[in-house]
Parts: C-alpha cells; structure tokens; sequence
C-alpha cells in the first residue's frame, strides 16, 4: 500500500477544488432536473394539445370515439379532468353527450367511480366534482349512494352533480333532509338549489307550501324561487315576513322586491319595524323597487335608522319614488334633526352609487 503526500501548498489546494467539484456537480444536477422537468411539461403539454385536436375532429366527425378515447388514455388526470371541465363551455348539448358516451370507458372516469365508491372523504368529494363534468348521467346510481353517505362537502359536490342533470329524485332527498347540508354556507345551498334549473320551481314551491323543518333550507328555497322569478309564489314568501328565523325574513323581504309583488307593500312598510336592521334595510329596498309611494312617510322616518344600511336603503328607496320622495329628502337633508339622515338624505339626492347589498 502506498500513500501519496502532498507538499503544504498543494493539501492547501485540495479542500478548495473539492468544493468547487462538489459545487459544479450539484449545479449540474439541478440543471439536469430542471431540463427533464421542462421536456416532461412540454411531452404533457402536447398530449393535452393532441387529446384537445382530436375531440374537435371527433365533435366534426372526422375521427371515431376509439382514437378520442386512446388520446384520453395518454393523458394525466389532472390534465384530462382540466380538458374536460371546459368542454360544456364550448359544446352543443348533443356533441357532449356524444363525447359522454365515447369517453365513458375511460381508464380517468373509471378511477373517478372507484374513488367516489371507496375512497375517502376528500376523494369522493373530488370524484364527484370531476364526475359532475362529465358522466354523471352514467352514474346516477353511485352519486346518489355519495349523496346519502356524505359527509356534507360530499353530499354537496354529489348533488351538484346530480342537479346538472335535473335529477328529481336527488332534489326531492334534499328538501327530505335539509340537516344533510346544515353547515353549508347559504350561497351553497342556493347555488345548489339553482343547479336543478327552472324546472325544479314547481317541486320548491309545493316544499315552501308544505312548510319546511330547516330555517336554513327554507330560505335557500325562496331564494331559488325568485331567481326563478316564480311570481305565484309571492303570497308564500309574504307569509315568512313573520318568521320566527331571521335569514328567512330577510330572503322574504328580498325576494318579494325581485318578484315585483306589489300587492305585498303593506307587509313590507310593517318590516319596517322588525328588530332586526337586515330585515328592515331589505324591506326598505324592496319598497324602492315596487314604487310603494304610500311608504314614503315609513321611509322618511327610518332615514334616522340606527343602522347605516337602513337608512342607506330608505334614502335610495325615496329618490327611486319619484317627486314626492325626492321632496322628503330635501326636507330631511335641510332641516332633519338627525345629522346621519341628513347626510344620507343628501347623497341619494346628489345621485350616488345606489347600494347593492
């Protein structure tokens, strides 16, 4: 065995040269990563492009559901479900359903049944989403068995997807079992309630006559019906203007604005006095909307309002009614004992931004 010594000098050169060489090295690598990463994205993005070419030649009928269904297998999930998701955007009813049924032996829409079946909570939650884009007609069955099973992200995500394809027996399931989405945000359960279309005005309505058990569906109900502009449905929503429930007073007093239900401005002056500011600002709303004249003098007073919404209301709710209204604010903004209804007298006859809340 030999061992080579080095003079002082050259040792001292060594350790330097080592790091720079382990330096080099590592830069290398990285450089290296980083070119195959840039060739892998590049490689996925033109598998995406050739999936997207063959399904317009596919939609145009220049290529079979055989060769759409091989470019389907080639991509990644999350890239095919990204492709997919913008298709309703751009297709004709009839084309997505012929795409529907050519991708339906797809390995992506099979993992997305499994997952919805089996998986957990989070994953079902996705599948169900993913499935919402594309299949869920075929499979009605497993999202119905989700929606039941929940928990409520799944039970929402399943009967959205249910409601895009006007699932009745899936909206009949909700308005039975409001607690399945109890701590769903409003916005969710109207946009849910939506989802099912026009069509399901009816079926909302005869819920809303029956009277339902949850506050909270309740009011997601008789917003969808004025969405719908379902206008026989007024006298119903007129009646919840009494509701031991806040939130459904205030969607009662909203909605009858959007309905144009006039022969309701009488409830609507008595909310006026309700003791609660969300109530009383979108009854004053609605009063502007249905040009309740006989509620100027209700209005002038709550100009003085506690509540900024309120008074803000009342004051747009006075210049939308015509000359008499506007009177009332000019008598407010001069002489009103109330500062904050003066200056909120002021801005509605000065023509502000009218408020949307």
């Amino acid at each position: 065995m030999f061992t080579l010594f080095l003079p002082g000098s050259a040792q001292g050169l060594a350790a330097p040269l080592t790091v720079t060489t382990m330096t080099a090295t590592i830069a290398a690598g990285f450089m290296l990563a980083r070119y195959a990463g840039s060739r892998l994205r590049a490689a996925a993005r033109e598998r995406v492009h050739d999936f997207e070419y063959c399904l317009g030649q596919f939609v145009a009928g220049h290529t079979r559901g055989r060769k759409l269904l091989f470019q389907a297998s080639r991509l990644e999930p999350d890239d095919f479900w990204e492709s997919v998701s913008s298709l309703a955007t751009h297709l004709t009813r009839r084309a997505f359903r012929d795409v529907e049924q050519a991708l339906e032996r797809s390995r992506h829409v099979g993992a997305e049944r499994r997952a919805l079946i089996d998986g957990p909570p989070l994953r079902r939650e996705l599948a169900a989403r993913r499935l919402a884009n594309l299949g869920a007609a075929r499979h009605r069955h497993a999202l119905r068995r989700a929606l039941v099973a929940g928990p409520e992200p799944v039970t929402l995500a399943a009967g959205t997807a249910l409601a895009r394809i006007r699932d009745g027996a899936t909206l009949r399931w909700l308005l039975e079992h409001p607690s399945a989405l109890e701590h769903r945000t409003p916005v969710a359960r109207f946009g849910l309630l939506r989802a099912f279309g026009r069509g399901a005005a009816p079926r909302l309505h005869a819920a809303l006559v029956q009277k339902l058990s949850e506050p909270r569906m309740e009011r997601a109900v008789i917003e969808a019906l004025a969405a719908a502009d379902r206008r026989e449905a007024a006298d119903l929503i007129a009646s919840r203007l009494g509701h031991p429930w806040r939130d459904v007073r205030v969607a009662a007093a909203r909605a009858l604005g959007r309905l144009g239900a006039g022969e309701h401005r009488a409830g609507l002056v008595a909310a006026l006095e309700d003791s609660d500011w969300r109530v009383r600002s979108q009854a004053a709303r609605s009063l502007g909307r249905l040009s309740a004249r006989e509620a100027i003098p209700a209005l002038g007073r709550t100009l003085s309002d506690a509540s900024w919404w309120v008074r803000r209301h009342s004051a747009y709710a006075l210049a939308a009614l015509g000359e008499e209204g506007q009177r009332a604010l000019r008598e407010a903004a001069a002489a009103h004992t109330d500062r904050y209804a003066r200056d909120i007298a002021a801005e509605a006859l000065a023509g502000g931004f009218p408020p949307r809340r």
